[in-house]
């Protein structure tokens, strides 16, 4: 299947999205191993503002196009609307996550942390989008 947006030509550097998966793998890491309920919130405040918003007060954006520039890494452009769809999925994980922790409910909550930390980490490492697919298979029954 492939990874298309039908609905718009704007277009994202994908190694500058990897970066971001990385700082989310990480912060997912950190957030597993202290059981920290705000790294959760953190993430789920920058899900929200790149998938809501142009992404401008991203903190993991910035960091991330800094980063691009420093080791001159290449420009890959892919399009904008699966990420953004990807970024939505990331916002309501880590809110459904938020909630369980309000909850008490610990142990879900670090089992759901673990999926979105695989999730940044196929995208980070092996550039496999689990949102995008969602998105293109969303699209796909869509039209029918």
């Amino acid at each position: 299947m492939e990874i298309s947006c039908p609905v718009s030509s704007e277009r994202i550097n994908e190694n500058v999205v990897r970066l971001i998966a990385l700082m989310v793998a990480i912060i997912g890491v950190v957030s597993l191993l202290f059981v920290n309920f705000y790294a959760i919130i953190f993430l789920m405040i920058d899900f929200a503002t790149r998938a809501f918003t142009s992404g401008k007060l991203s903190p993991l954006k910035f960091i991330a196009l800094k980063l691009f520039k420093l080791f001159s890494l290449p420009t890959k452009l892919t399009d904008l609307a699966p990420k953004k769809f990807a970024a939505t999925l990331g916002f309501v994980f880590c809110l459904v996550i938020g909630v369980f922790y309000l909850f008490s409910q610990i142990y879900i909550a670090l089992g759901l942390t673990i999926v979105l930390l695989l999730f940044a980490i196929l995208e980070s490492v092996f550039a496999i989008c689990v949102g995008c697919y969602v998105y293109s298979f969303w699209q796909s029954i869509s039209k029918r």
